[in-house]
């Protein structure tokens, strides 16, 4: 059983449990005015005996089902099988009293509105409507004045202005009840599942924490192995020798990269530095960083804009440009071109990337973004992702345009005066 359905079957017993408690003291006022008004208004003694000893042995069984309410509460299916009960002696006093034509007939309606309140879309609400259906049928298939005459009129309207109260008053007690303890279950369950959502949240930063340092920690270690790797491959004479050092000097080189849009990865968001900036600035020290990584790979590395102003994170859009830029660059073929844009929109600033690469089917284009998703052997998905931490941290967004086999544009969109968008890294 589910937290959920075990709240809810708790809070279900708790007030059938009350609600069988008070019924007696509801229904034994109504009980004896149907009796008096019956006696006063000259109906025949046999029908007043007859309805006499049915409203006892009710009262008795209700008086019954409250005492054991006080020593225990009641069970789910037991509180259905009062219902039926309920129901069953209601129909007794609607044909004692004239049938369908009987004053008693709004009490037939209670039992069945609280089952439908208590159950829901269920079984059990299923079987007191059709047993509701099957005695509204045969109290109107039945012949008139059988067995007893029907209530005088003048007495008919005050035993049915009674029984309608009545009536009105058990579906208080029990359909409100019943509304207000589902009310308070479902805020403890936000409540517990808000609690929840915290501690997962405490976790989350915690280990994301730990594994900043734990990168942190690694990375002069290994630059001291690199410095060596680098030592030893010029030192070295064999063109074996040299070309296995190659291979270790590159995935130390792999393993820093990883390192690095990790950390980028893992450092909060929250502490970005707005201020009054040019990105055409940033964008040309982007392109100052990888013109050598892209001359080197045989890829045409350009960059187009002017003087652009903003407010924002000069450094973490500089971080975010320059992971695009890496990732456009390792995309596209030698003799192919990478084009860095950037210039005013109308409610703020973009910068774009665009190369001339293999492009991205719509499967990839979907998923981009996700952290540690790549496209590259050598990849980690986090370039793409931290790009898009910084422009939905400064209120904007990153978008990609792509088709296979003609190239990508990741365009950074910003608002010119950036406001957060929130400070949870993990958004």
């Amino acid at each position: 059983m589910s937290d959920a359905t075990h709240t809810r079957e708790a809070q279900l017993r708790a007030v059938g449990t009350q609600f069988l408690r008070l019924r007696p003291w509801i229904v034994a006022p109504m009980m004896v005015n149907t009796v008096a008004t019956l006696a006063l208004a000259g109906a025949p003694a046999r029908q007043v005996r007859a309805l006499a000893v049915m409203f006892t042995l009710a009262l008795a069984f209700f008086a019954r089902e409250a005492a054991l309410g006080r020593r225990r509460l009641v069970t789910g299916r037991a509180f259905f099988t009062s219902l039926v009960v309920t129901l069953a002696g209601i129909s007794l006093a609607c044909v004692a009293t004239g049938g369908i034509a009987s004053p008693v007939l709004p009490m037939l309606f209670a039992p069945t509105v609280i089952a439908f309140a208590a159950f829901g879309r269920s079984r059990r609400s299923d079987a007191l409507a059709a047993l509701l259906a099957a005695v509204l049928a045969g109290l109107a298939l039945a012949p008139a004045g059988v067995p007893f005459a029907a209530v005088s009129p003048r007495a008919a309207r005050w035993m049915l202005f009674v029984c309608a109260l009545d009536a009105a008053v058990l579906l208080r007690v029990g359909v409100a009840s019943l509304s207000d303890a589902y009310g308070t279950a479902q805020r403890a369950l936000t409540a517990a599942s808000a609690d929840v959502v915290e501690a997962a949240h405490a976790r989350t930063r915690t280990l994301e924490a730990l594994g900043a340092k734990v990168a942190h920690e690694i990375k002069n270690p290994l630059a001291a192995v690199r410095g060596l790797v680098e030592l030893l491959h010029e030192d070295a004479a064999d063109p074996r020798q040299q070309r296995r050092l190659a291979v270790a000097r590159g995935e130390v080189a792999r393993i820093e990269g990883i390192l690095r849009d990790y950390l980028s990865f893992a450092r909060p968001l929250s502490s970005l530095a707005r201020a009054p900036c040019d990105l055409d600035t940033v964008g040309r020290d982007v392109l100052r960083v990888l013109e050598d990584f892209a001359a080197r790979k045989g890829v045409t590395l350009t960059g187009e804009g002017d003087a652009l102003a903003a407010t924002a994170d000069a450094q973490r859009v500089k971080e975010a440009l320059l992971n695009l830029a890496l990732n456009a660059i390792a995309a596209t073929p030698a003799g192919g071109r990478v084009t860095l844009s950037w210039g005013p929109l109308e409610d703020g600033v973009s910068l774009a990337v665009s190369d001339t690469g293999c492009g991205l089917d719509a499967a990839a284009l979907a998923r981009i973004g996700t952290a540690f998703y790549t496209t590259r052997p050598d990849g980690t998905g986090l370039g793409v992702h931290l790009a898009r931490q910084v422009a939905e941290q400064h209120g904007g967004a990153l978008t990609y345009t792509s088709a296979p086999g003609a190239g990508t544009v990741a365009t950074l969109r910003l608002p010119r005066d950036a406001r957060p968008h929130g400070d949870d890294p993990a958004l």
